[in-house]
């Protein structure tokens, strides 16, 4: 009696269940994401040099480059962030954002414009995160 009980109590919380891990890893990419633009902008700083903010939306994932050494080799700063693993598709207005030594965004050489739209989703969890032209992140 007390199995019976216990799985249709398990079968009508799956669904909310399986919901809230799905919000959660949502919320979590749209967190990473801002964590990643916040670390471009402190690269280009601390390195005086323009970092770059690479968002690749058909493989879901986004990183850091910047040369550190001065030498005009891009290496990755911090992580590759792929939202694929945990079933996060997402959609962006733009693939490369850049920031210059200022930490200001900056459309030079193959830059896009600094405001974008950025779109996780999984299921019919959606979370947002915008950025305005001068840098600032909206959620």
């Amino acid at each position: 009696m007390v199995l019976v009980i216990a799985s249709v109590i398990m079968t009508m919380a799956a669904p909310r269940v399986a919901a809230a891990f799905r919000q959660r890893a949502v919320s979590s990419a749209a967190d990473q994401f801002v964590l990643a633009h916040s670390l471009a902008r402190s690269t280009a700083l601390r390195y005086g040099r323009v970092s770059e903010l690479h968002v690749d939306p058909a493989a879901a994932r986004f990183w850091v480059e910047v040369d550190t050494s001065g030498t005009g080799v891009r290496d990755t700063v911090g992580f590759v962030h792929s939202m694929a693993d945990a079933g996060v598709k997402v959609i962006s207005s733009r693939t490369l954002l850049c920031f210059d030594a200022r930490g200001l965004a900056t459309t030079s050489n193959t830059c896009q414009a600094g405001d974008a739209t950025i779109v996780f989703t999984a299921s019919q969890s959606v979370d947002t995160v915008r950025v305005t032209t001068l840098g600032k992140v909206l959620r």
